[in-house]
């Protein structure tokens, strides 16, 4: 089977080609690679500077910025929402 053969089986149009591709391959190798050498390259790192997470006291959440509410909240929305989306089929 070619490798044409391999990608028309799938139902999936050029454009998603693309997000799959961007997810796996930008996202994922960024992250892959902050991992291995530094973790302050981390997204995960970057999103806790600017929330300005005190480590000291994570669960402490009278301490919590407007900022970190903020971005929690939105988060977990996105997660909500994809969750729901990719596992169910719900919401497209």
């Amino acid at each position: 089977m070619s490798l044409l053969e391999f990608v028309r089986h799938f139902r999936v149009t050029g454009w998603g080609w693309y997000w799959i591709i961007w997810f796996f391959g930008g996202f994922g190798i960024a992250e892959a690679i902050g991992l291995v050498k530094n973790t302050q390259d981390t997204l995960s790192w970057q999103l806790w500077g600017l929330e300005q997470v005190d480590f000291a006291h994570p669960f402490e959440f009278a301490e919590w910025t407007p900022v970190h509410w903020l971005m929690g909240m939105v988060l977990l929305s996105f997660v909500t929402w994809l969750g729901g989306h990719l596992i169910f089929g719900i919401w497209h």
